[in-house]
């Protein structure tokens, strides 16, 4: 059955062994951003910090909810698909392709365990909610790492569900910096701001773990919705409620959600941040002020966070698998002979791979125009295009290939004042301001005049240097017979 709400996944990452319950103190300034930091970065289980100091509320935190899992990078995120843990990235990302082929609409309901408790007027205070200063270097104290804002066009029109770390500055005020492909930005640009209208607004902790993904994952306007995806992704339609503030509506079974409203005109300076490249964003912004007028939680509620860093954290997990369903969705409606696509999450979403068949010389330049065709894609500045019996998922695989075909004359393309990521830590001021730089496409195939009975060079590997016959032979025994560890589906450390 599908996890409905944040507590039975929970409960289904702890009998798998991917869960870890805290009960000491721990300091939401640095020392809860220290553990989920490491995590991050070195493995390990999902955390459940029970006492945090200076909360409220009830208030607890948990963090790596999507991220590294112990049975493999993508084990928890195949959980939350209801999924084996030691389901693989590939049959992960299919699922998801083969999932959103058709949608699941939400369905509205009259109340949800998100209204148990109600907060207004002089009670209602921020600050209790164990705001994290996650990173010694943080501008501010960020509440909503892993929380999703909601906001939709007037008069019920188009709703969107956002990844959107804001901080805390006051007892009932929030800001942060709305990036460009933001679709709670682009809503508030065009319909609110530009027309000088407060916009109401949502802000979602916990509820289905598909609900986080739906609002990680990077799409253009569409058909389908936020909503939508989050019921197609654990087939079965979301429960949403009404807000007690505003029409908007939000998950039923969250832990707690805020409402208010955003000034057309009040803004504020935002700190730095960390960036989704692990890198700390540069300068100052001014962003628009989240006026928080109303909370409603469950009881004892436990609040998602993220330490967005260096990879590999749940935001590079889950956009990861959401970049490529997109491009494995679109290159088979293309028709194109592509096996095979990757975007390796501890690379930040700054490289995509794919292998394929070639069917004529400089098909690499194809290939690299449908990625960049792609919401998810758009920005990747390295696209790699590898012939189709290198297993892309492997980083050894990937960047042995990358220098051992790749020429690196014949075989680079180097395309100036392409649309980049304003976070990329390489650009120059200019660059940044203007939004262009360049990117680079490398053609991992062998030439197709090559005779390859004479000029490709045999490749010395497990694989192919061995009878299809033995090679099933030692891997169905490789545990059992011959006594070595289990392998996972896990990166090489890099």
């Amino acid at each position: 059955m599908a996890h409905l709400d944040l507590r039975d996944y929970l409960q289904a990452l702890e009998r798998v062994g991917e869960l870890h319950r805290v009960d000491a103190e721990v300091n939401p300034h640095l020392e809860v951003g220290a553990i989920a930091q490491r995590l991050a970065e070195r493995g390990g289980p999902a955390v459940h910090f029970r006492t945090v100091k200076g909360a409220g509320y009830g208030v607890s935190l948990v963090g790596g909810l999507l991220g590294r899992g112990c049975a493999g990078l993508w084990s928890r995120a195949a959980i939350a698909l209801e999924m084996s843990p030691e389901a693989n990235y590939r049959e992960i990302r299919d699922e998801i392709v083969r999932r959103c082929e058709s949608s699941i609409r939400p369905m509205q309901v009259s109340g949800g365990l998100c209204k148990q408790f109600i907060i207004s007027g002089k009670d209602l205070n921020l600050e209790a909610l164990a705001p994290l200063l996650l990173h010694d270097g943080d501008g501010d104290r960020c509440l909503t790492s892993l929380a999703f804002t909601v906001a939709g066009e007037p008069g019920a029109g188009y709703v969107a569900w956002d990844l959107l770390p804001l901080n805390v500055l006051s007892r009932n005020t929030l800001s942060g910096r709305l990036t460009q492909d933001s679709n709670v930005a682009r809503i508030w640009r065009a319909r609110y701001a530009a027309t000088g209208q407060p916009m109401p607004f949502a802000i979602v902790f916990g509820g289905p773990p598909t609900a986080i993904m739906a609002a990680a994952f990077r799409r253009r306007r569409g058909p389908i919705t936020d909503p939508e995806i989050a019921g197609t992704l654990q087939r079965a339609p979301v429960q949403l409620v009404k807000c007690e503030t505003s029409d908007l509506l939000v998950p039923a079974s969250a832990e707690m959600i805020l409402e208010g409203v955003v000034s057309p005109d009040a803004q504020a300076e935002t700190g730095t941040v960390a960036g989704s490249f692990g890198y700390r964003v540069r300068g100052s912004y001014r962003g628009p002020i989240f006026e928080v007028r109303m909370i409603t939680h469950r009881r004892d509620p436990i609040l998602p966070m993220c330490a967005w860093g260096t990879p590999t954290s749940d935001f590079h997990i889950l956009q990861g698998l959401d970049r490529d369903a997109q491009l494995k969705a679109r290159l088979e409606k293309t028709g194109a002979p592509v096996v095979d696509v990757f975007s390796p999450p501890w690379l930040a979403g700054s490289v995509v791979a794919a292998t394929t068949k070639v069917p004529y010389s400089a098909y690499a330049l194809t290939v690299s125009g449908i990625i960049r065709s792609i919401e998810g894609t758009k920005y990747t500045p390295y696209i790699l295009v590898c012939d189709d019996d290198i297993d892309i998922t492997n980083p050894v695989s990937l960047f042995h290939a990358l220098v051992t075909k790749c020429h690196p004359a014949r075989d680079s393309w180097i395309v100036k004042e392409s649309i980049a990521d304003p976070d990329a830590p390489y650009l120059s001021d200019e660059e940044r301001e203007c939004g262009t730089a360049a990117r680079a496409i490398f053609d991992c195939t062998w030439p197709l005049d090559w005779d390859k009975s004479i000029a490709v060079p045999p490749k010395v590997s497990f694989d192919q240097c061995y009878p299809p016959t033995l090679q099933e032979k030692v891997l169905r025994e490789w545990s059992a017979g011959l006594g070595f560890p289990r392998e996972v589906d896990r990166p090489a450390r890099l």
